[in-house]
């Protein structure tokens, strides 16, 4: 598929709460039941087709989502399901797991899928989660410097014979982990979020792949920060892979477009008309035909992001995925 790089956002998760269901729900979920054949049938035709990688998300539960995989769990799975995709977390939430099991867990997934793991990281932002099941819950600034310090850990034992890490948060001496990821050094870094002044300071110091959403003048912003940090810590910005994340609802021709839309916006139906909806929507997400969806999708590309990862709005209908690798992808520019 070229320099730039397509992952999908796998079916792991059913919306539910009272219609009008949000722009998001509507876009994102056209399915209403969790259906372990289709996720399998999602990832295997999405690895058929030459996308580079697979994500699950990582939360519990949130408001307006009825059932949800657990996250490391379903990696596992599809690691023994595929044989080339890769198999990404997006993002896995820090407050779950400590960073000395964390590491453990990754190092063998990664010998399981033969290196293919993409390990998404991310302080955690959704409070719910957490107070519901006694997890702690500390303060923005907390939960950043114990992503830091769990992915500094994590580097360490899956590079050290034995580590010592005297942190604030965690404290790990003479800590034995083997064996170590099939991955040198270690499996791709990747952390979430759109934090400018501190997230992206960690993203500049530690990741491999920096993650952020929004639209592209956000993300044009964001790279500049990205950049600005990279250069007072003294690290390479090109060496940082710029990923984001989308949603895609395509189509062949403009008419079966705006029929889909149109249905969209009568079943899960929202105040206003539906010419203003779909204004809306348009400003949000990548949507059309293929030419459309080129169009869009070049200003991805000429920002820098060289991965971008996908949820499709027609599934369980595979159409999408198929058109979008066979009549957007190639067309891109990079």
């Amino acid at each position: 598929m070229g320099n730039l790089k397509f992952g999908v956002m796998l079916p792991i998760m059913i919306p539910s709460g009272p219609k009008p269901r949000s722009l998001y729900h509507a876009l994102q979920y056209n399915y209403r039941n969790i259906d372990i054949n289709l996720i399998k049938e999602v990832a295997l035709e999405t690895e058929r087709l030459g996308y580079h990688s697979v994500w699950v998300s990582d939360h519990l539960s949130k408001y307006a989502v009825r059932e949800r995989l657990e996250c490391w769990t379903t990696m596992t799975w599809l690691a023994t399901l595929t044989k080339r995709i890769r198999i990404g977390s997006m993002v896995l939430c820090n407050l779950y797991r400590h960073p000395a099991l964390l590491a453990k867990m990754a190092s063998t997934l990664d010998i399981i899928s033969d290196g293919r793991l993409e390990f998404g990281i991310g302080a955690g932002w959704n409070e719910a989660e957490c107070t519901a099941r006694g997890i702690v819950w500390p303060d923005n600034p907390v939960r950043l410097r114990m992503m830091r310090e769990t992915v500094e850990i994590c580097k360490s034992l899956w590079t050290q014979e034995t580590t010592n890490y005297d942190g604030k948060y965690y404290r790990l001496n003479g800590t034995y982990s083997e064996p170590k990821p099939l991955q040198k050094p270690y499996p791709p870094i990747m952390i979430g979020g759109s934090g400018e002044r501190t997230t992206l300071r960690i993203v500049a110091r530690h990741a491999n792949k920096s993650n952020f959403g929004g639209p592209p003048n956000a993300l044009r912003r964001r790279i500049d920060i990205l950049k600005r940090h990279c250069k007072q810590v003294g690290r390479d910005f090109d060496s940082i892979k710029k990923t984001s994340n989308i949603t895609v609802v395509i189509h062949e021709t403009p008419e079966e477009y705006l029929e889909d839309m149109r249905r969209r916006w009568a079943t899960d139906r929202s105040p206003g008309s539906f010419e203003a909806w779909l204004e809306k929507a348009e400003e949000i997400y990548i949507a059309g035909t293929p030419e459309d969806c080129v169009e869009q999708l070049q200003i991805y590309a000429d920002l820098g992001v060289r991965l971008l990862v996908i949820r499709f709005g027609d599934i369980p209908n595979l159409d999408g995925l198929k058109l979008f690798a066979e009549e957007v992808a190639p067309r891109i520019r990079t």
